[in-house]
């Protein structure tokens, strides 16, 4: 290892990159480490893979400026893919709670530092939980070492245009209500029936007796629906490291 210009011009780049990702990282567990422990975790994979990095050498001030920015949008773009992942389980959460009545019963997620319902917080934990069983975090760290390989240290991603961010956001709607499409069904059923019962007996009260049952049924649906969510949430990684490499190509 030689401490030249190019060499250290390359590892200043890749810790841009890297640091984006890992600051701006959905993952709970990356998030809740302190700052100077992610800056070190940043600079020790930074020195990993600057040695199978191409190097350039630039001495501009003002080349360095922009190769450092385009950086900057590099990592953003990695991290904005890998929340589209994540953000699938928290809207599948919100739409599963905004039917069961729950969205009032609100939890802090100190990962996002505000508040969010109780089946996205409990969505969301499950899906760190998929992503670390899957070896995601690898597959994480080895999408970024093939990205230096194919985009340069302080070169910027504009093969692909934004297409694939847009697939990747359409992606995660669709998926989102495809996880909360079973539980939603059984709700809607169980309020029709509460409008037969409201049409054919109107001294009845639904309202207190429809709630509890959509609550009860919404959980006990929910815990039935974790048998499926492994392969659900693999797909979902998948997808998403999919869409890194279509970025890149």
């Amino acid at each position: 290892m030689t401490l030249s210009l190019p060499w250290i011009t390359s590892l200043f780049f890749i810790a841009i990159r890297l640091g984006t990702v890992l600051l701006f990282t959905p993952i709970q567990a990356i998030r809740q480490l302190p700052i100077p422990t992610r800056l070190i975790v940043t600079f020790t994979f930074s020195l990993l893979m600057v040695n199978y990095a191409p190097q350039q050498s630039i001495s501009n001030n003002s080349a360095i400026l922009i190769s450092s920015l385009a950086e900057l949008s590099n990592g953003l773009i990695l991290a904005t893919s890998l929340y589209a992942a994540f953000a699938v389980f928290q809207i599948a959460g919100q739409l599963i709670d905004n039917e069961i009545g729950l969205n009032s019963l609100a939890v802090f997620n100190p990962g996002e530092h505000h508040q969010e319902s109780f089946s996205s917080q409990f969505l969301s934990m499950l899906a760190v939980l998929f992503f670390f069983s899957m070896d995601g975090h690898l597959w994480l760290f080895k999408g970024l070492a093939y990205s230096f390989t194919i985009i340069p240290p302080g070169s910027l991603v504009l093969f692909a245009g934004f297409t694939p961010v847009i697939k990747q956001f359409g992606f995660t709607f669709a998926f989102a209500f495809t996880i909360a499409s079973p539980i939603i069904v059984a709700l809607l059923a169980v309020d029709l029936c509460g409008a037969v019962i409201t049409r054919n007996m109107p001294q009845i009260n639904t309202y207190f007796l429809i709630i509890p049952i959509k609550i009860l049924l919404g959980l006990l649906l929910l815990v039935l629906m974790l048998n499926y969510m492994s392969p659900l949430a693999n797909t979902v990684f998948e997808r998403c490291f999919h869409s890194w490499q279509e970025f890149m190509s």
